[in-house]
């Protein structure tokens, strides 16, 4: 039995390959919104954010033997949550990962390497447009002064990610509720409607829209706070979906 770490877009392919092969498999989630995405492939999902100890009961009780973790290049505390139990469990551990764009090095590039250190920086500009989604987006209140006039954040039109952007005190005046994909034109639009001066996004990778909101902020010559990926403790990576499978052939 195979237990798939989900929540992507890069997870539901996944999954929809594995179907296909005839895998044995069962998908954890923890929004709603990723619950209704991946039910829709005909999958048993379970909506749990699993800590340490929920993850091993689950492993043991459904007999995994292979956990393919395919979350958010940044969901970094559930990747180490399931490298520590598949380690201390002897499970096999997989991770597909987006591949990363290689950012342009020139001035207007502002690497940074966590979210405190990206709001520490976008203070330094007067309006900050960020695409990192909705967890986060409390360093950000904390750490840009006068946020309330300064900040606009995008992100999905679902009630969980707009409610936890208002309770923070986000106002319809600096939120854009849009999913994308996003074209480079698109981005530039709100950027210059929005009066940005400078854009924070996430190492996301190309299936993210990294390369397309790079291109568009860079054109109107507009900086990019860009925060680079957290680094795991594992060398379990593929960023191929056919190595993917054929890794679980393999197995």
């Amino acid at each position: 039995m195979i237990l798939v770490l989900a929540g992507t877009k890069d997870s539901r392919e996944i999954i929809k390959s594995l179907k296909e092969a005839g895998k044995e498999l069962v998908a954890s989630v923890v929004t709603d919104y990723g619950y209704q995405l991946v039910s829709r492939l005909g999958v048993e999902v379970i909506q749990q954010r699993l800590d340490q100890a929920s993850m091993a009961e689950l492993i043991k009780k459904r007999r995994i033997n292979l956990v393919i973790d395919a979350t958010h290049p940044f969901a970094e505390e559930v990747s180490k949550t399931a490298i520590g139990v598949c380690n201390n469990l002897d499970v096999d551990y997989l991770r597909f990962e987006r591949e990363e764009i290689e950012a342009p090095k020139q001035e207007l590039i502002i690497e940074v390497n966590n979210y405190r250190e990206a709001a520490r920086r976008a203070n330094e500009f007067n309006r900050v447009l960020l695409t990192i989604g909705s967890r986060r987006l409390n360093y950000f209140v904390e750490e840009v002064d006068n946020w309330e006039q300064r900040l606009v954040a995008r992100i999905l039109p679902t009630w969980q990610f707009v409610k936890q952007a208002e309770e923070l005190g986000f106002t319809p005046q600096n939120l854009i509720g849009m999913q994308g994909p996003f074209s480079k034109e698109l981005n530039q639009a709100i950027l210059k409607r929005y009066d940005i001066s400078v854009l924070v996004t996430k190492a996301s990778g190309k299936t993210g829209g990294l390369e397309t909101k790079l291109r568009a902020a860079l054109d109107l010559e507009i900086p990019v706070i860009l925060i680079t990926r957290p680094q795991l403790p594992t060398d379990k990576i593929v960023t191929d979906y056919q190595k993917l499978l054929g890794e679980i052939e393999d197995e």
